[in-house]
């Protein structure tokens, strides 16, 4: 029995002892300060984990509970220079010794061997970097032969390093390591047979569509490390054409991938949605919009409160009707004399509808630009209808200031004293001055543009007729 009982604590003896929390030790040599911040990456930012002071160079981050496994930087003091140290969930009690005047290929590390094959790495690509800036040094001024041979040079270096970069990742298959340099890699691309520009078109489709074969959007440690908003942003920003339909089918495609992982979806729904509320780009409210409908309003923003979610829900709501490619909504205002006005019953090929306030900075601005605009426009089908934001007695200051303004005569002046066709509720009207252009057929082809960007805009509608224009949103003020 007591041979038995010995086997057992023999086998089960690192499970029943393993090791809890984390203690990362660092020996640094010629390191001035006396202090070091462990901090970690979530999503685009980095936050602090853990201090540590020692005024012998001996450094220690120590906790009874684990850390996220993950990219860290452990952060000097007080330059704010940092270096990069991989935590992973079966690597979290190590020590490491470097001298701070050439830390990276210094280092030693033991009880990491993640760590250690992610330095070598790194010295490795020193090395071959210089060799590199050498060689194109060099190629600046050599002759034509010398160009050819050190052209082969360099694509042997690439090939060494593309060769290490499997080594490790072979080694490290599951390993943070692992993951984080095959998630660096980029997808390789066939080739593809066709006139230049098939191909290319041929080659962007392939990349785009195996653009993540290595990154894996669910694991969490990707996602506290750079790689993963690295590689999510290029595809977003530089992959993903600018324009609002296209970017929802992206984060359609990306947010659906990470779903599986509730820390990594949160981040970047959150991340996304706020992006797009505060755009400043015409027409990128409808990506915030989308969010909103397809997963806050379905429930699948279960982190939300419920007054905040239904906030949220309001103001996409509100945005709703004025989002570019809708029908504006129809409204029935006045003019001085009372007689009634329906927008929608004006024929102008174009329509600039543009709400304002005598008393606002803004608008004073823009009024005397509109009316030049319009004295150059209006024999090509353009129309300006203006809409005074004040209401009952204090709409005779919308008409004080037209009657002491040149040119005012050249717009269709209108008012809504009471409210009753609610137009800044229909339009969103929070801020003045606000503009829209309306096609033909009162449908938005664009808004919240500057008095300026009218000249610039209304060519463009006029030569293609799809629109929207992707420019930046005018600034407003009261």
């Amino acid at each position: 029995m007591r041979l038995i009982i010995t086997l057992l604590c023999f086998l089960l003896g690192p499970f029943l002892f393993a090791q809890e929390g984390y203690k990362i030790e660092f020996q640094l040599e010629n390191y001035e300060g006396d202090t070091l911040f462990l901090a970690y990456y979530h999503g685009n930012r980095q936050f602090m984990a853990d201090t540590a002071v020692s005024t012998t160079g001996n450094f220690i981050f120590e906790g009874d509970e684990a850390l996220d496994p993950g990219m860290y930087i452990g952060v000097r003091s007080p330059e704010r220079t940092f270096f990069q140290l991989l935590v992973d969930n079966d690597e979290m009690h190590f020590s490491a010794k470097a001298n701070e005047e050439d830390f990276v290929n210094t280092v030693r590390f033991s009880g990491s061997p993640q760590n250690s094959a992610f330095y070598e790495y790194l010295s490795f690509l020193d090395q071959q970097r210089k060799k590199t800036a050498e060689l194109n040094e060099e190629r600046e001024s050599a002759s034509e032969r010398r160009v050819r041979r050190i052209e082969k040079e360099l694509e042997d270096i690439n090939s060494e390093v593309l060769a290490k970069q499997s080594e490790i990742i072979e080694t490290f298959d599951g390993g943070l390591v692992g993951a984080i340099l095959k998630g660096n890699k980029e997808p390789f691309v066939p080739e593809f047979e066709g006139t230049e520009e098939e191909v290319r078109r041929e080659r962007f489709k392939y990349y785009k569509k195996h653009f993540f074969d290595n990154v894996d959007l669910t694991d969490e440690r990707l996602f506290r490390s750079p790689v993963m908003f690295s590689k999510v942003n290029q595809y977003i920003e530089q992959l993903t054409s600018r324009h609002p339909d296209s970017i929802k089918v992206s984060l359609d495609y990306i947010l659906g991938q990470m779903e599986e992982s509730p820390a990594v979806f949160r981040f970047y729904l959150a991340h996304y949605l706020n992006e797009y509320a505060r755009s400043k780009i015409i027409g990128m409210d409808a990506v915030y919009v989308h969010l909103v409908d397809e997963y806050y309003r379905e429930g699948r923003a279960w982190w939300v409160g419920e007054e905040q979610l239904q906030r949220i829900i309001e103001n996409a709501d509100a945005i709703r009707p004025t989002l570019i490619g809708k029908t504006a909504p129809d409204i029935t205002v006045q003019k001085r004399d009372g007689q009634r006005v329906r927008l929608h019953d004006l024929d102008y090929e174009y329509t600039v509808l543009y709400f304002w306030r005598p008393d606002c900075g803004h608008c004073r601005r823009y009024t005397p630009q509109i009316i030049d605009f319009i004295r150059e426009w209006s024999d090509k089908g353009v129309g300006v209808v203006t809409i005074c934001t004040k209401f009952t007695d204090e709409v005779d200051t919308c008409w004080e200031y037209m009657d002491k303004t040149e040119g005012t005569d050249l717009m269709l002046n209108l008012v809504d004293p009471f409210h009753r066709s609610r137009f800044s509720v229909l339009y969103n009207v929070r801020t003045t001055p606000l503009i829209f252009v309306l096609d033909e057929d009162k449908k938005i082809l664009s808004k919240r543009l500057s008095a300026q960007q009218l000249s610039e805009v209304l060519p463009l509608f006029m030569d293609n007729k799809e629109g929207p224009v992707n420019m930046e949103q005018a600034e407003t003020g009261e």
